[in-house]
């Protein structure tokens, strides 16, 4: 006599447990649904596929696994295999709050000071029609931030917001005064001017850079010393003198927050630790208020909150004011948080429930290789994002390919975001957790162009 898979419920569960457990939890769900196939076939059972999908729903409440782990089998794409051994594909956020609507909000908006900038203009939006077309949703909108304000990424508009608060504060301004662009080097001028100090692993430290040199200020920047060749020459071209550290990103993070303390400098970081002074949590919280001018323009570009937002993260401070962003306009649409492999900071924070570090690794995702988020991003990040997942430097290169292809000159960091939601629209089990469908609107951003042409033209080669 056929019998259905709820009479053997509770039996075949415990018994997948114990195989799952004696596995460490590392089996992937392939193996889980020939597991319960051929169970059924032993009971005499019909095993249909939407039975496995209502296991997989419940599978969690017997199975103990690590906790910063979540299993997931290998998807296959345009991108190939995928393998992720001792890493989490997608780690949920459990303490994500559904009501939250982002961090309050100053009198004065960030967007209404970049418009006093030279050159400001809104960045323009790609759609991916095709892509979206093989990947089963109704469409995919890049926001491309190959060029912003003369540089190749989005970063100048954080660090020209922060520090604009900053001369507001020194200068003893009103905290709701808006000071235009022009002003702020006049001011800026009359207060010595300033020397700027920054850690960057790329970026963040030319936008430092270009910002001392519009407003006639110094400026020291301090990288890991084996970050790209071009990279650094992008920064000195600026006029800033680049100190390198022999060490990790994080710890041109401390040597630049001891070199400015000991040589007066103002210090302008992008992420903070325990350490930090109350002075380096303003400026690392002004600097991701600043990027809301993105998502600002992009959400306005597109007409409507997208449903899922997919965006990388080094610190967290860009994922943060994703976050913060889309929360203020929708308490449904989804926020993923993309990783490179290795450096998954934020994902093994979202598994513990608090700030996790891991070791540096090399990663062709270069500006986003950090060991931990900011301090001042984690809040946000655990309120307002839904999930984090990590790509390979392989998914990321294909990315930047895709990217190519529709006219987007875009870094494996600033396709990052791209390549999560290829892999994630591209596999069922991903499709399921996130709530992906036919239906849904798809956002990512492109944080960055070429900034390491030599790794562009490789992976274009590739």
């Amino acid at each position: 006599m056929t019998k259905s898979l709820e009479e053997l419920g509770f039996k075949a569960m415990k018994r997948l447990a114990r195989v799952m457990c004696a596995d460490r939890g590392e089996i992937p769900m392939r193996r889980f649904h020939e597991f319960l196939k051929t169970l059924g076939t032993t009971h005499g059972a019909v095993v249909s596929n939407r039975m496995l999908r209502r296991v997989d729903a419940v599978a969690d409440r017997f199975i103990v696994r690590p906790r910063e782990w979540f299993p997931f089998h290998a998807g296959t794409s345009e991108h190939g295999d995928v393998s992720t051994p001792g890493h989490a594909r997608l780690v949920p956020n459990p303490r994500r709050e559904r009501g939250y609507g982002g961090p309050p909000t100053g009198a004065t908006r960030p967007i209404s000071f970049h418009r006093t900038m030279p050159g400001y203009a809104p960045t323009p939006v790609v759609a991916m029609p095709e892509l979206a077309r093989t990947h089963r949703v109704a469409g995919i909108a890049v926001k491309n931030e190959q060029e912003r304000l003369g540089l190749p990424s989005f970063k100048l508009l954080g660090s020209s917001w922060a520090l604009h608060e900053r001369v507001k504060a020194v200068a003893g301004l009103s905290p709701d005064a808006l000071i235009a662009f022009p002003d702020l080097s006049r001011i800026a001028r009359g207060l010595g001017p300033p020397t700027l100090c920054t850690a960057s692993d790329g970026n963040h430290g030319r936008a430092v850079a270009a910002l001392a040199e519009a407003l006639g200020c110094g400026c020291v920047v301090l990288l890991p010393a084996d970050s790209a060749a071009s990279r650094i020459d992008s920064i000195k071209g600026h006029g800033a003198t680049v100190e390198l550290v022999d060490g990790s990103y994080d710890d041109a993070v401390a040597a630049a927050r001891a070199t400015a303390r000991a040589r007066g400098h103002w210090y302008c970081p992008d992420t903070v630790g325990a350490e930090a002074s109350d002075e380096d949590r303003r400026f690392a919280s002004d600097v991701m208020t600043g990027y809301g001018t993105l998502f600002e323009e992009f959400f306005e570009q597109i007409l409507r909150p997208p449903d899922l937002l997919f965006v990388q993260a080094g610190v967290g401070g860009l994922s943060a004011a994703a976050a913060a962003s889309l929360r203020r306009v929708s308490a449904t649409a989804k926020v993923v948080v993309v990783e490179p492999e290795g450096s998954n900071a934020i994902a093994l924070s979202f598994g513990s429930g608090a700030p996790v570090s891991v070791p540096d690794t090399q990663t062709v995702m270069g500006c986003l290789r950090c060991q931990s988020a900011s301090l001042v991003a984690w809040p946000i990040l655990l309120a307002g994002v839904d999930a984090a997942m990590v790509v390979t430097d392989d998914e990321a290169a294909a990315a930047v390919r895709q990217l190519a292809r529709r006219g987007v000159i875009a870094g494996a960091s600033g396709a990052a975001g791209l390549a999560g939601a290829l892999v994630a629209s591209a596999d069922g089990m991903l499709r399921a957790r996130l709530g992906i469908t036919p239906h849904s609107q798809v956002a990512v951003v492109n944080t960055e162009g070429a900034t390491d042409p030599a790794s562009y033209a490789a992976i274009l080669a590739g």
